[in-house]
């Protein structure tokens, strides 16, 4: 028989592991920090929704009808304010603590992080629904108040005025929930990869 050419390849085998075992995938802290990024933004809308309606009648005269007007709209969505910032707050809270495990490369922040993609999207889907509902109309309501058939505006022109800052307002409001849900889910998708589960694995069996 003869011998094994020096010069044939090897047998092929699978690649040895490093040294080290799995290297923490670079997902893990991209979105650690833009997490706490966005935890932070999170936090100041937050706030800042549970009194935004009430600083818009500050540009309007106390007198006018267009102030009663926007008045009734602000009674109308308080709530839903309310509700909204709560939401904000406790997607924030979520995305702090995900953020926090992720920079420090804890396992657990991806459980967190998938915690708030999902969180994040329901809360959505909420208020999506909410606002076909209750937030539209009550819009419409109050555009056409601004702009009662007696403005200083000719009839027609009032209409048509009216009709398409119900329209822009009506499409801002269904697509900012919507193009909302595009981080969770990238979130949800690049921290579900196989790499990033493996790492997890590892590092709970207690791997390096």
């Amino acid at each position: 028989m003869e011998a094994a050419s020096p010069y044939q390849p090897p047998a092929s085998t699978p690649p040895p592991m490093p040294a080290g075992g799995i290297r923490e995938p670079s997902a893990v802290r991209v979105f650690g920090i833009f997490h706490l990024i966005l935890a932070g933004f999170g936090v100041l809308f937050g706030i800042w929704s549970f009194f935004a309606e009430q600083t818009n009648s500050m540009f309007v005269s106390s007198g006018s009808a267009e102030y009663q007007t926007q008045m009734t709209y602000v009674d109308e969505i308080q709530w839903v304010s309310v509700m909204t910032g709560i939401f904000l707050l406790a997607l924030a809270a979520m995305l702090f603590i995900s953020g926090i495990k992720l920079v420090r490369s804890q396992p657990d922040g991806i459980a967190w992080s998938h915690r708030y993609a999902w969180t994040s999207i329901a809360t959505k889907a909420i208020s999506l629904v909410i606002t076909v509902i209750v937030v539209m109309p009550a819009v419409n309501r109050m555009v056409g108040g601004m702009l009662p058939p007696s403005s200083a505006m000719p009839p027609g022109d009032a209409e048509k005025f009216s009709s398409m800052m119900k329209t822009i307002m009506s499409v801002s409001m269904v697509a900012t929930p919507v193009i909302s849900c595009i981080y969770p889910a990238l979130a949800l998708y690049f921290l579900s990869r196989p790499q990033v589960k493996a790492w997890v694995d590892q590092r709970l069996r207690g791997g390096v």
